[in-house]
């Protein structure tokens, strides 16, 4: 406690908050004081409405309960951040006793740490709190604390929660957080009322997590009501001086945080919190009191004087064109949508950018065949290592090593996937690789794809935009398209720096291209028709509400750009996209042999929807290997 006193006595900038906090106080207890004035004058109208009879004994109760919250506050922060997580009920990650979404949170405030050359502080989850979202707390590295809601570990993917913790070790290095923390506690005076009456009214609705079924529940509401609405005059004072005071640092924070890191994470973690159900919002009695030191509101949008901006202002404030370009890929996406979703704003549309590149037209349809090689090269998927290791042709070799011969030979392997053994005669490839390829074991021919394209080498943006056009008129030169081809030319994108970023979107805004992709999922198994049906209907189910399923009972013979489809799904909710594919897994990969196409396509999906692929290919494989041919 000592410790934080010292604290507020070497910062000298806080002889501001404090005056001002001062002032709030007196004005607050001069309202209230002015109130019961009112109705002493009432009863006895020869007393003063501005100091009467109870005038001595209120300013004195309101004062003492003040002055007792702060001492309070300064007894909790008495070890920095980390008190005032469990106040919260906060639970702290440990690397040991994580799940995966908390491993990830803490290797990257490891990392951050590293980078900035301090101590990395504690890690904190929130458990019950949905909305996505982080505040951090403490008067130095060594007692901070960043405390994170569970909505923020359980949606965002590995950038955007960079992007949010970035965010945060701003604060740290910039003091900010140190600052925040003496605000909570200066102003915890006009707060704590408030929170009383929460906690007590919150008796009345649930009791360590569970529906309250006594007597004594409308009591508790009433009585925590009373002292809420009490407290509401000194919560009303604390957010609008907190808005006149800290409104304007948010986007310069947002933009101290991008020269920072030097990236647009925390745009694509703002993108997110956009098109999140809850939002931001924190629904802890502590939401007032903690509202100026996290990332985003913490209250409801609908509140007055936020200290935080929309997230639309932010997100116009980081890059304008990200929202002037929204209306027009909604007016785009609106083709794609059932009848019934066309009837709400562009407003309540998912967030989308324009993409770097964009399919030749006209839009093949999907491929309802799978391209595949003999059925003995086609039944069983070769152990990666060995896969890597096959000998291969020294003209091939040759190739791989130089960017000329390396993009030659992907080409030549779309060739074939795209027209099997026959080539035309005026194809722009070279017969000598096309003859050698045909030489080897076709589930080669992948791998081979996958070095050639780590090899092209780096060009300029029209080139490359030229070379990925050339190679996907090829892959569709029939009018259709399978998935496997569409997610190599997605690999090709990437190398080339023309895959754009996913954009967040909800999942009611991209079903219909869910349910393209589990068409083109399913139309690379090598399973019977019949068989093909029934397992896309059990997906479905799963997936739809009854009364979607009825609009998709029929596969649609509609034009389709798969790599919009893949961009649009990978800006899903990561829960959203982990549901998809363990559906996916289930219902395809789990109970039989799966060929090597479709293993590929099972990695390559992981990979674009933004998964490390490495463990579920070992897992796969050692699946396949135990099952019977």
């Amino acid at each position: 406690m000592k410790s934080v006193g010292y604290a507020f006595i070497k910062n000298k900038n806080m002889l501001w908050p404090a005056s001002v906090c001062l002032i709030a106080v007196l004005l607050t207890i001069a309202i209230i004081n002015t109130v019961v004035g009112l109705l002493v004058y009432y009863f006895d109208p020869a007393q003063s409405i501005y100091w009467h009879v109870l005038s001595p004994y209120l300013i004195a109760l309101v004062g003492s309960i003040m002055v007792v919250s702060v001492l309070y506050e300064f007894y909790v922060f008495r070890a920095g951040g980390y008190s005032l997580a469990r106040q919260m009920g906060a639970r702290r990650l440990s690397l040991i006793e994580s799940v995966p979404e908390e491993s990830v949170a803490l290797k990257i405030a490891e990392q951050l740490a590293d980078t900035f050359l301090i101590e990395p502080p504690a890690v904190y989850v929130l458990p019950d709190e949905v909305g996505v979202n982080a505040l951090t707390a403490g008067f130095n590295p060594g007692n901070t604390a960043i405390i994170l809601t569970w909505g923020a570990l359980q949606n965002l993917d590995e950038i955007e929660l960079y992007g949010l913790l970035s965010h945060e070790f701003n604060k740290i290095l910039s003091g900010e957080a140190a600052e925040n923390t003496r605000l909570k506690i200066l102003y915890s005076s006009l707060t704590t009322f408030s929170q009383w009456g929460s906690k007590i009214a919150k008796r009345g609705f649930y009791r360590n997590g569970m529906p309250a079924e006594n007597k004594f529940e409308t009591l508790f509401v009433g009585i925590g009501a009373v002292i809420w609405l009490i407290g509401s005059l000194g919560v009303l004072i604390t957010r609008f001086i907190k808005y006149i005071s800290l409104g304007g640092r948010t986007f310069k924070n947002d933009q101290k945080t991008r020269r920072l890191i030097q990236n647009d994470a925390n745009v694509q973690t703002l993108l997110r919190i956009y098109v999140h159900h809850s939002g931001s919002q924190i629904h802890s009695e502590y939401a007032e009191s903690i509202s100026h030191m996290c990332f985003a509101n913490s209250l409801s949008q609908q509140n007055w004087l936020n200290i935080h901006p929309s997230i639309e202002q932010r997100i116009y404030e980081m890059n304008p064109s990200l929202i002037q370009d929204l209306q027009l890929e909604n007016l785009k996406k609106l083709q794609n949508q059932p009848l019934f979703s066309l009837f709400r704003s562009l407003e309540e549309m998912a967030v989308t950018s324009t993409a770097s590149w964009s399919s030749p037209q006209p839009l093949p349809l999907l491929r309802l065949s799978p391209i595949s090689f003999a059925i003995k090269d086609a039944v069983k998927p070769l152990n990666p290592e060995n896969r890597a290791n096959t000998p291969r042709p020294e003209l091939i070799e040759r190739a791989l090593q130089t960017a000329t011969g390396s993009r030659e030979v992907m080409v030549a392997i779309l060739m074939i996937r795209q027209y099997r053994e026959f080539i035309p005669t005026d194809a722009e490839v070279s017969r000598a690789i096309v003859d050698s390829l045909l030489n080897l074991d076709g589930r080669v021919h992948i791998s081979i794809f996958q070095q050639a394209c780590k090899n092209i080498g780096g060009m300029p943006t029209t080139v490359a935009r030229q070379f990925v056009m050339k190679l996907a008129r090829i892959i569709q030169e029939d009018g259709e398209i399978g998935l496997l081809d569409a997610l190599l030319l997605e690999c090709v994108k990437y190398e080339l720096n023309l895959l754009p970023l996913h954009t967040p979107t909800a999942l009611e805004e991209v079903k219909p291209q869910i349910v393209r992709l589990i068409d083109a999922l399913l139309h690379v198994q090598q399973i019977n028709s019949d068989n093909q049906l029934d397992v896309r209907e059990r997906i479905l189910k799963r997936i739809l509400t009854q009364k979607e399923l009825e609009m998709y009972t029929e596969i649609s013979d509609e034009p389709i750009d798969l790599a919009e489809i893949l961009n649009d799904i990978s800006g899903l909710l990561l829960r959203d996209r982990l549901s998809i594919l363990g559906i996916a897994e289930i219902c395809l990969w789990n109970d039989r042999i799966i060929t090597q196409d479709e293993f590929d396509v099972m990695e390559l999906l992981y990979w674009r929807l933004g998964f490390e692929v490495d463990e579920i290919v070992d897992q796969m494989q050692k699946k396949n290997s135990i099952m019977i041919i």
